[in-house]
């Protein structure tokens, strides 16, 4: 695909455009073919698929089977005895798609423009902050950083092959330069010819830095491809191509990625991607595809077959009651324990699912397992329900057989489920029959998956649903063992506090929930992996105290489709928030094979 471009003199030759020490990438089957088109189906503005597909490019990543953190930008990495300095030594010679160098002056620009910025930047992302301080990041020399920390970080290196830390490395600075006030004295003329108010709206346009993938297609990336359009006007399908610079090969030296262009149909729901699936028209794909991909017939006739995704969900389904709720009625009942366990009691969840019952907890595959947790309040037992209920202090009931809330009204709230939730709506109308046998309202209400990150950002919720994070990476994704981040919708305002107590929006929690908070910074604080594992165990149990959510049941065994005539895809791979799948299994080293 590049070699008339190499021979008409518009791109240098492959060794030019490599760095002197390129990745290598062991090929999952064997060596690729270079050509072809992956194809894909997406619901419009999944800006997460784009990630998971081929945006995952940080100074390290997670190995293809998530066992450890290897290097990746960063050829190699040392860490001081006290874990407080991470020094990060960036491959020579590496270019951005538009052939300009990548060095550490990409990284500082990050730093001091992005993340020290107020305006574009107001609080830090947690990963980056320790004991209430920010990273500081020093540039040593044209391919040296140095990440420090005011305390030790014994996980940093984790949170840096997680999704979120993706960001440092999506500022090209030449690029960027031309948007940023601090570094264009004609900045007012850019953004008047760019339809914006502010400079800051400007660089939002470009490059939102709150988000881990930068999807202005006309930005220079790091990626095996590019986008070829843009994602936000795009409305039938969105393209993407090779990235002529990109500095991975296999082991015959071969430069990466073999397939040379993405093409992900855009529809309108999930049901018209598993169709499209089930056809055969998906090249390799797990995200959002139904049940009905596993049909022997639709596998034959589509020439596919199925590749095994293992979740670290610790539940398919989770219920989060807004204990920070504003209306205080409200939030006195969401905080009443017995209250939840009541509502655990009374849902049939042999009726919902033949999956077996299970709280948010981890994963019996996991060393941090906590039975108590896992199984507790999962029984259907509506006398213990009722028993639960009256406990909590709501005997009294109106005309309806509707449970009287301490204010003499009747116990309603509203339950949001986002239309992008893989938790399917029938649960919810099974669980809303379930409470009102016990005098619990409770109705449902689907919106847009934006709209509820903004209901949830102002804390104008009762209650909502998704499926439980933090099964297996439990230490990296605690949000349901205590008020951990914004994630932790049960009580994001003590969530808040934790990272920063002096925001007046802020709330501090009880005791016991400023003690999970202690333990875990300790864990944070040594790199000790028996010390980090006894100190969970430890948030664990007081989790299974105090029973902050509602679980279902356990997960099932994933899976996602695959051509017969795609190869090197894993026949099973995890899946998880933090192991963006399968972008860590080098989708680079896919190939299309049009003989086999």
């Amino acid at each position: 695909m590049l070699a008339e471009q190499v021979k008409a003199g518009k791109l240098p030759t492959v060794e030019k455009r490599l760095p002197a020490n390129p990745m290598v990438v062991q090929p999952e089957e064997k060596t690729g073919i270079y050509g072809g088109t992956w194809h894909m189906v997406m619901l419009k503005g999944d800006r997460n698929f784009m990630f998971r597909t081929f945006g995952y490019e940080g100074l390290v990543r997670w190995d293809s089977q998530w066992t450890r953190v290897v290097p990746n930008l960063a050829q190699s990495i040392e860490v001081n005895a006290a874990v407080t300095e991470y020094t990060f030594h960036l491959r020579q010679g590496i270019h951005w798609s538009d052939g300009e160098p990548f060095t550490a002056d990409d990284i500082m620009f990050w730093y001091e423009a992005v993340f020290l910025n107020k305006d574009l930047n107001p609080a830090p992302a947690p990963y980056l902050v320790i004991n209430g301080k920010p990273v500081v990041v020093v540039k040593k020399d044209d391919y040296t950083v140095v990440f420090q920390f005011a305390a030790p970080y014994g996980i940093f290196l984790q949170r840096l092959a997680s999704p979120p830390a993706m960001t440092i490395t999506n500022f090209a600075r030449h690029y960027y330069t031309q948007f940023h006030k601090d570094y264009n004295p004609n900045i007012a003329d850019v953004i008047a010819k760019e339809g914006v108010k502010t400079w800051v709206e400007l660089m939002q346009k470009k490059a939102p830095p709150v988000t881990t993938f930068n999807l202005n297609w006309e930005a220079p990336t790091l990626n095996p491809w590019k986008l070829a359009s843009d994602f936000y006007s795009n409305d039938s399908t969105l393209k993407g191509v090779r990235n002529p610079y990109y500095w991975k090969i296999d082991t015959d030296f071969n430069q990466l990625p073999y397939i040379d262009k993405l093409e992900f149909a855009i529809v309108k729901d999930a049901t018209a991607m598993t169709e499209m699936a089930s056809k055969g028209l998906v090249d390799m794909q797990n995200r959002q595809l139904g049940e009905a991909i596993t049909d022997p017939n639709s596998q034959k006739q589509g020439g596919y077959h199925l590749f095994n995704t293992v979740g670290s969900d610790s539940n398919a389904v989770v219920i989060a009651l807004n204990m920070n709720h504003a209306d205080p009625i409200k939030r006195s009942i969401f905080q009443n324990r017995e209250f939840r366990i009541g509502l655990s009691y009374a849902i049939n969840r042999p009726k919902i699912s033949a999956l077996e019952p299970y709280q948010a907890a981890p994963i019996p595959e996991s060393p941090l397992y906590n039975k108590q947790l896992a199984k507790q309040y999962t029984e259907y037992d509506v006398p213990k329900a009722n028993s639960s209920l009256d406990n909590a202090g709501y005997t009294q009931r109106d005309a309806d057989g509707f449970r009287l809330g301490p204010d003499g009204k009747r116990i309603s709230f509203k339950i949001i489920r986002p239309d992008s939730s893989a938790t399917a709506a029938n649960p919810l109308k099974q669980i809303q029959d379930d409470w009102k046998a016990v005098g619990i309202e409770m109705t449902v209400e689907v919106v847009p998956r934006p709209d509820a990150e903004a209901l949830y950002a102002k804390n104008q919720f009762d209650g909502t649903v998704w499926s439980g994070d933090g099964g297996f990476d439990v230490i990296l994704e605690p949000r349901y063992y205590f008020p951990f981040s914004n994630a932790s919708l049960y009580a994001t305002l003590w969530a808040k506090w934790y990272y920063s107590p002096q925001d007046p929006t802020a709330e501090e929690p009880p005791a016991i929930i400023k003690q999970q908070m202690q333990l875990y910074s300790q864990i944070q604080a040594t790199a000790d992996v028996d010390q980090q594992i006894a100190l969970m165990k430890q948030i664990l149990e007081i989790a299974a105290d105090q029973f902050y959510v509602i679980g279902l049941y356990h997960p099932a065994t994933g899976y996602g489709v695959v051509k017969n005539n795609f190869h090197n895809v894993p026949s099973s791979m995890p899946d998880s928030g933090n192991f963006p799948n399968p972008a860590p299994t080098n989708p680079c080293q896919y190939y299309i094979d049009p003989q086999s």
